[in-house]
């Protein structure tokens, strides 16, 4: 597991070198499909930190009390984390091996190009892990509104062919 703003750091790097402007909701749907389609696929999380289920879908709070304050503008700088070593807070960062990068740079090239109102509309599937948490929540009290992952896992199993490429499709899992 990888912590998420190490994660949302790799996608915002990837996107200025492609130069393309990501806002923090496209990096917070980018990062949920990305932890979706790794518990899928491996089985186990790519991302320490919970999912929240909020009014526009998934959300990781860390890496959202790390650029709100964008808003809808595109976000500048890097996450952040608190270094011991050094006592004080550092860009966060971790070297990926080759297949989590690869993976992570499919994930980010793909799920990047939708409007963020699409990506949102994705994760609001009816049935799905978000709806979930969300229908739940109308029923009883849902503390922190997570996303446990094996739901998360078992309806991206379950779902591929919504979200897959035709690549992707035609490959085992």
């Amino acid at each position: 597991m990888y912590d998420a703003r190490a994660l949302a750091n790799f996608f915002l790097d990837r996107a200025e070198r492609a130069g393309i402007g990501l806002t923090t909701m496209t990096l917070l749907k980018v990062l949920y499909f990305a932890h979706a389609w790794y518990l899928a696929k491996q089985g186990e999380p790519l991302v320490a930190q919970p999912f929240e289920a909020w009014k526009h879908g998934p959300v990781n709070r860390v890496v959202y009390d790390q650029f709100k304050h964008h808003k809808k503008r595109p976000i500048e700088g890097r996450a952040v984390s608190f270094d011991p070593r050094s006592m004080r807070y550092a860009q966060t960062t971790v070297i990926f091996d080759k297949d989590t990068s690869l993976f992570l740079q499919n994930i980010f090239d793909y799920y990047s190009s939708f409007h963020p109102f699409a990506l949102s509309d994705l994760t609001h599937e009816r049935g799905g892990p978000w709806d979930a948490v969300w229908s739940e929540a109308g029923e009883r009290a849902v503390p922190g509104m997570i996303i446990p992952n094996d739901l998360i896992e078992a309806w991206f199993k379950a779902n591929r062919a919504l979200y897959w490429t035709d690549r992707e499709r035609n490959q085992p899992t």
